[in-house]
């Protein structure tokens, strides 16, 4: 349904030469109806590749595929026709609303813009959305400081919602919310996706959050995938240093069956702006080796794997090791 291939997204320094490298040849694909969950620190580019995926702003160098459309190469209307497909939940439902405008006309903008409904019929639509998320059409009358911070995010989904698209891109859709509602807001996403048969990217930091509702994910750090595949065997068996820092950041609710990671995780992410030579992760990595200093690691299939990709030097020569103890005698 949507894929992305080698994209890569520099930003020139304000005052200076040089760039910030905020993607560095990122290729990902979502099916229909699934949900790949992207998981990182901030400042490891998911906004910047939520950003590019929905043609807010354009790639360096790469493509955006949706449904066989390649979005990058599209230019006023013809983009504005594809966009009722993909549409995005922003993080800040304080921000993503338009003070001035009642529920209502802030959905029915969205309707008149993209010319699905007018009159009877958009105040009817605005009503059943409304339905759909829990609010009810009475709630299309009050202006969005009425409402609490899981109600605006319920409005930003209806509104997502309001143009039939195929695929949600979620960034960071809770994390703005309190406790108590990211359950209910979680719950109603889940819901929807099934009822609706929709695709979503879900993006976090939250490990728990992407495991509660990705079908598969994608571990990114300074720019670039490190790790992906199904959820189970990503999140229960990582094979990146990253990835295991990840999980086990994840607090547990019985400490006693935690299973800490052999070596821990120390330092900031390196400057995108100067990235260091070799893996990106080696200056982070208690298990860097010399390799890793110098040889850029690609991101490759694990041997017996259904889709589970790495790309770590020591992950690499683990699973070459493991198959030299496995090999039969004599061969």
């Amino acid at each position: 349904m949507l894929t992305a291939t080698d994209l890569v997204k520099d930003y020139p320094v304000r005052g200076g030469d040089g760039v910030v490298h905020a993607l560095a040849g990122v290729s990902l694909a979502v099916g229909d109806g699934e949900t790949l969950g992207i998981v990182g620190e901030s400042g490891c580019g998911k906004s910047t590749l939520a950003k590019l995926l929905v043609r807010l702003e354009d790639p360096t160098s790469g493509r955006v595929e949706l449904d066989g459309v390649d979005l990058t190469e599209l230019r006023g209307p013809a983009l504005r026709q594809q966009r009722r497909h993909i549409q995005m939940l922003f993080q800040d439902p304080y921000a993503s609303l338009n003070p001035r405008l009642r529920v209502g006309q802030a959905l029915g903008e969205v309707l008149s813009v993209h010319r699905l409904a007018d009159g009877r019929q958009r105040e009817r639509r605005v009503g059943e959305l409304l339905e759909m998320v829990g609010l009810g059409a009475p709630f299309g009358a009050r202006y969005p400081h009425e409402l609490s911070g899981g109600q605006r995010q319920r409005v930003g989904i209806a509104r997502a919602l309001a143009v039939e698209p195929k695929v949600l891109l979620l960034d960071e859709p809770v994390s703005a919310l309190d406790v108590s509602v990211r359950a209910e807001i979680m719950n109603l996403l889940v819901d929807l996706r099934r009822d609706l048969g929709l695709s979503y990217v879900f993006i976090s930091h939250d490990v728990a959050m992407v495991r509660h509702i990705s079908d598969r994910v994608a571990v990114m750090y300074l720019g670039r995938v490190v790790e992906v595949g199904d959820w189970k065997s990503v999140l229960d068996n990582p094979r990146h240093p990253y990835t295991a820092a990840l999980c086990a950041a994840v607090p547990a609710p019985n400490p006693e069956l935690s299973q800490p990671i052999e070596a821990t995780v120390s330092g900031e992410v390196p400057n995108p702006a100067a990235p260091p030579s070799g893996c990106p992760f080696h200056p982070r990595c208690p298990l860097a080796q010399d390799d890793c200093r110098r040889l850029d690691p690609a991101l490759l299939p694990l041997p017996l794997s259904s889709g589970h990709q790495v790309a770590c030097h020591v992950a690499a020569e683990q699973v070459s090791d493991r198959s030299a103890q496995l090999a039969p005698s004599g061969s």
